[in-house]
């Protein structure tokens, strides 16, 4: 699986990411569809580098394991 890691590891951290965001918002109280939303658009600004990141860094530090 030359290409397919960003496959794992991108939806990965995007989920975990928006999941956390959207915990914290409905731990707040914060009941609108605009905290779905929020925690969408931070999930996807923090969860896609960072998910190209561990692709990399996986190649990286073991070119071997695929």
């Amino acid at each position: 699986m030359k290409y397919g890691w960003r496959f794992v590891f991108i939806p990965l951290w995007v989920l975990c990411i928006s999941g956390a965001a959207l915990t914290a918002f409905l731990v707040a109280d914060w009941l609108a569809w605009q905290a779905f939303a929020v925690a969408i658009a931070i999930g996807l600004i923090v969860g896609v580098p960072a998910g190209i990141w561990t692709t990399f860094k996986v190649r990286r530090d073991d070119p071997a394991w695929s």
